[in-house]
């Protein structure tokens, strides 16, 4: 018998016992009153679960999206066969690809309980890259570090 048809169960005994017996047909207002109050407990329980979850979802994203956006910084360096720079602009809490000193794309915000930092990393025609580490962190210290190789040019994502 599950729980909650067991403490029901129990509490239909004793309100038998104290009230005739004929009398009780239906639920009693004290079975339905603990019912809801059980209802609005899981309910509760269910919204502040998936309220977290969602923080780390949008958290992985982002810093997916900066991820994608330091190999894409690389594939273009070697398809147009040009320098291009990925920058930083903690202020701003703001990246973006430049080419020749243009903005090469758009520049991307970070939500606001996000950051985002590190140094400039620029990627050469041949595929190697100046190297460096870009950090995202949330407001509730989780970080993801992102190491780009200087040799290889390849940025690795780490959840730290």
């Amino acid at each position: 018998m599950p729980p909650l048809a067991h403490i029901i169960s129990s509490i239909r005994k004793l309100i038998s016992n104290s009230v005739r017996k004929n009398s009780l047909t239906g639920f009693t207002l004290l079975e339905l009153i603990l019912i809801i109050f059980i209802a609005g407990i899981s309910v509760s329980i269910v919204v502040v679960s998936i309220g977290k979850t969602r923080e780390k979802t949008v958290f992985k994203e982002v810093s997916r999206k900066v991820f994608i956006t330091l190999k894409h910084a690389r594939e273009v360096a070697i398809m147009e066969r040009s320098p291009v720079t990925f920058t930083i602009d903690e202020e701003n809490n703001s990246f973006w690809i430049e080419k020749n000193g243009v903005i090469y794309g758009r520049t991307q915000n970070m939500p606001e309980h996000i950051s985002i930092s590190g140094e400039s990393i620029m990627f050469f025609p041949k595929g190697n890259s100046s190297g460096g580490r870009v950090t995202i962190k949330d407001e509730k210290e989780r970080e993801y570090s992102i190491e780009v190789d200087p040799v290889l040019g390849t940025p690795t994502i780490k959840g730290i």
